[in-house]
């Protein structure tokens, strides 16, 4: 057969040719494989065929294994990926070490035993030979003892390891007849970076074989420097929608070196330039697909409790309901049980069932589940794996798993792809292991982790992949992502299970820098003939550590350069969203009572939407169970139990004269908590471990008793109400408070209290634009003025364990609160007067019109700060404007600054 010379020929083009001639091609990766196969028949319907024989193109492994299978009838089995790694993990567990005792490390270490084993057969055949290995010492001999075992356990139960397919195929192409050797077609080698000795000892045996012709090197050879990893992506993504845009049939390579690790960010960015024609070389795991995620938990929860955020994750796909009836009552189950404070940071199925709230579970989505558990209950202890795949199907269907809505085409084939993953579980039970029904659950886990699902190609004109998985595939153009020196050359550690010299003889990948920059130097060119023009980039900032260029790009590609301006990246991304001035403004009732007037008026001044989506939309985050009491259910018993002390007699105090009477103020305080804790604490409570309970009241009563001391050095006063109910009418808006505490101080004036046990400060009250309305609408609205009530002052009473301190504005602080206080503290500095009391109701009263006026719009007050305690963002949608509002705030302080 003749050479094939020609560099300008396409790898296509080679194989066609080679082909035609009698030929065989075999590549290095599957996706070649498919590549050139569909490259193939395009020719052929381009030649106006309608019928062809199938190419004679595979890739390696199924070139191997064919070989195989036609010439071995001895009965043994071909052990597939997860039957090896299951094996290997048995063999380890078969050592009496202390950390093969432990699951998850038994599996680790298995897995690394059969990746050593297949280095062996691949690189160093002779050291399979265990008198070979007799002089390996520690893991080394640990694993050489496995080795053993593993071939004795395969010759025993007549299996063969994958690995071992080339050393036994070259053996039997040795012992073949001169017939039958020149029968054999010669074989056309795509996108081998490089051959393992026992490849070359297969191919040598096998006869005539060649490697394609690399094309000519890129016409267009560039290296791009970038400020960091999120332009330099930027860039690229730029540089793919321009050359779309110039070129719709164009075929892009993007070379990432992360491309699984940095998945959702490669995702987000090139969404962002509008581009929606890219796949992934890689798939992703078929356990964190939508339904493998809902698969596993829907098992599951027929035994077990699943977390609550995994049981809300699970109810939102409607994976467990047969139509949107049945999912919106579970929905506001849900809902209602959170708002009755009986969220759990784990659900069973009874549990959820059974709990106090309207509306019920859909009993017709309770009869399946109950069936499906009736199921399981009548299956033995334990089974073969066989068994337990046989029943899944069984199971799913009295459940109605997937759901009644319509699958899309990826939910079909990753579906499909499920039920070969349950095949694949099926087929773990060779060795004759039986499991029970966790163990099984725990397999199929494993089994969906290791399984990678990558829905059919759509022939997207651009193709995301490492280095390595180009191999045999060509474009038009190509960038190749992080070309740093530190990335590239890719560097490793060599195999802990194999002596370094092992390594270094036989040049296993990683055992000598060399080895690395000669592997990485091919591919490299490789790249650099896949196509016409080819982008090399690098960032010169990496997690705030500086990079340096590639020395072996550099050396093709010259110094790096900074980018065009056409591939700059823009200063903020353009809004995904049409702005436009909205003056609709819809009014509401001014006759309705809200309630928590001053959390409204407060969200209306931090960002209008706010005010609007929570009062007016019903908008509520999402607050996660938590397995203790959470911030809120802390302050809740703080207020309780203050409450009950300053409630007066018969059991609590009225005044400061009441205080430094009592002599045994802890005792007072426990009896006061103990009071409490029966009364009002949550109902979630009931799940926690009473031992944690008493801790919470131990730290109470010593919280509450050092605030108490620290009252105890107040001038003289007199309390007159806590948890004062009051409504207010601000504009016209009617707003129902709650105020906290109301003090009598000497001079008869009165002190509004509202007890905090966070960081605040009372800048928040600051003009012009209030952070925080709690306290200044308290002052303006919240006394009784028909009876000439005056204020003396608004304080936050701080209880918190070491620093207890009151914070705000009074008129007389030291002559009133505090006699100790210093010219420095800040109630000092900044005294409460009539101009600020009026200045804080014309502000007030500015927030109640625009709320009432509609006006809603997205404006948050520091468009970092409000929003990072706001859980709004994806219904304002804030993010797509962000840089724009910053822009806006700048130019805004600029102008202040300047005036």
């Amino acid at each position: 057969m003749g050479e094939i010379n020609e560099a300008e020929m396409s790898l296509a083009a080679q194989a066609d040719r080679w082909l035609a001639t009698g030929g065989m091609v075999v590549t290095a990766s599957e996706r070649a494989a498919r590549a050139l196969t569909a490259s193939y028949h395009q020719m052929r319907r381009h030649a106006g065929l309608t019928a062809w024989p199938a190419p004679q193109i595979e890739h390696w492994q199924q070139f191997v294994r064919r070989l195989w299978q036609e010439r071995v009838h001895d009965g043994r089995l071909l052990l597939a990926p997860l039957q090896e790694e299951s094996l290997w993990t048995a063999v380890v567990g078969t050592d009496s070490h202390l950390a093969t005792s432990i699951e998850s490390t038994r599996a680790r270490l298995g897995k690394l035993a059969m990746e050593a084993h297949a280095l062996l057969c691949a690189y160093a055949p002779a050291q399979l030979e265990e008198r070979v290995r007799l002089g390996w010492q520690r893991d080394q001999a640990s694993f050489s003892q496995w080795l053993t075992g593993f071939e004795e356990h395969c010759n025993k139960a007549h299996l063969v390891s994958a690995a071992r397919l080339p050393l036994e195929v070259a053996e039997l192409l040795t012992a073949e007849n001169a017939t039958e050797s020149a029968d054999r077609p010669a074989l056309l080698l795509v996108g081998f970076d490089r051959l393992q000795p026992t490849q070359k000892r297969l191919l040598t045996t096998w006869g005539a074989y060649e490697h394609a012709v690399p094309n000519e090197p890129a016409r267009t050879l560039r290296f791009y420097t970038t400020q960091d990893e999120a332009s330099e992506l930027a860039a690229a993504a730029r540089w793919c929608a321009l050359e779309l845009a110039a070129n719709p049939a164009v075929r892009l390579l993007l070379i990432a070196q992360n491309a699984a690790r940095n998945r959702g960010l490669i995702e987000r960015v090139f969404r962002a330039e509008c581009l929606g024609q890219f796949e992934f070389s890689l798939g992703i795991q078929l356990a964190e697909t939508l339904l493998g995620r809902g698969l596993l938990l829907v098992l599951g929860w027929l035994t077990r409790s699943i977390e609550e955020n995994a049981l809300d994750w699970l109810l939102s796909t409607e994976q467990t309901t047969r139509d949107t009836t049945e999912a919106d009552l579970l929905f506001q189950r849900m809902r209602v049980l959170r708002r009755r404070g009986l969220e759990r940071t784990q659900w069973s199925h009874d549990e959820f069932v059974r709990a106090a709230a309207q509306p019920a579970a859909p009993p017709a989505w309770v009869e399946r589940f109950t069936a499906a558990r009736k199921l399981l209950r009548e299956q033995p202890t334990k089974q073969a794996p066989l068994a337990w795949s046989e029943l899944l199907p069984r199971l799913l269907e009295a459940l109605g798993w997937p759901g009644g809505r319509p699958l899309s085409s990826t939910e079909y084939q990753a579906q499909h792809r499920l039920e070969q993953a349950l095949e694949s579980c099926a087929a773990l039970g060779f060795d004759g292991r039986r499991l029970n029904w966790s163990e099984f659950l725990s397999t199929l886990e494993g089994v969906l982790h290791k399984t990678l699902f990558a829905a059919e190609s759509a022939d997207a004109p651009i193709l995301i992949a490492g280095p390595t998985e180009t191999a045999g595939l060509e474009a038009d153009a190509l960038w190749f992502l992080g070309a740093t020196e530190e990335s590239w050359p890719a560097t490793a550690q060599p195999h802990p299970f194999i002596p370094l010299g092992v390594q270094r003889d036989a040049g296993m990948p990683h055992a000598l820098p060399r080895l690395d920059w000669e592997l990485a130097h091919t591919i490299t060119e490789r790249l650099r003939c896949s196509a016409s023009e080819v982008c090399f980039s690098l960032p010169r900032n990496r997690q705030q550590v500086e990079t340096g260029p590639s020395r072996l790009i550099a050396q093709i590609a010259g110094t790096p350069q900074p980018l065009p301006a056409a591939l700059t990246p823009r200063t903020h991304a353009e809004p995904a969203t049409e702005l436009f001035a909205d003056r609709t403004h819809p009014a509401c009732s001014a006759q309705s009572a809200y309630s928590g007037g001053a959390a409204l008026l407060t969200r209306q001044s931090q960002c209008p939407f706010k005010a609007f989506a929570t009062t007016r939309l019903a908008a509520e985050p999402w607050q996660p169970a938590e397995p203790s009491l959470n911030a809120m259910q802390r302050g809740n018993l703080l207020h309780a139990v203050l409450h009950s002390i300053w409630a007066g007699p018969p059991h609590g105090l009225q005044s400061h004269a009441d205080l430094i009477a009592r002599n045994d103020l802890e005792g007072f305080v426990a009896d006061h908590v103990a009071r409490t804790f029966a009364a009002t604490l949550p109902p979630a409570a009931g799940q926690m471990p009473h031992r944690y309970l008493e801790l919470e009241k131990q730290r109470l009563v010593r919280l509450v008793t050092q605030w108490l001391h620290y009252e105890a050095e107040r001038i003289p006063f007199t309390v007159k109400a806590t948890e004062k109910d009051a409504t207010a009418s601000v504009a016209g808006l009617q707003l129902r408070l709650r105020l906290d505490r109301v003090d009598v101080l000497e001079d008869h004036s009165l002190l509004v209290v509202d007890y905090k046990t966070g960081e605040v400060t009372p800048r928040s009250w600051d003009l012009p634009r209030l952070d925080d309305v709690q306290l200044p609408l308290y002052a303006s609205y919240g006394l009784d003025r028909e009876h000439n009530e005056e204020l003396g002052g608004v304080v936050f009473a701080k209880v918190r364990t070491g620093a207890c301190e009151f914070a705000g504005r009074v008129g007389s602080a030291k002559e009133l609160l505090h006699s100790r206080l210093s010219a420095s503290s800040h109630l000092m500095k900044r005294p409460l007067d009539a101009e600020m009391l009026m200045d804080w109701r014309d502000e007030i009263e500015k927030l109640a019109e625009e709320f009432l006026s509609g006006r809603a719009s997205v404006q948050p007050l520091d468009p970092d700060k409000t929003c990072e305690r706001c859980d709004l963002q994806t219904l304002c949608r804030i993010e797509e404007n962000r840089d724009l509002l910053r822009e806006e705030e700048s130019c805004s302080n600029e102008e202040e600054a300047h005036d």
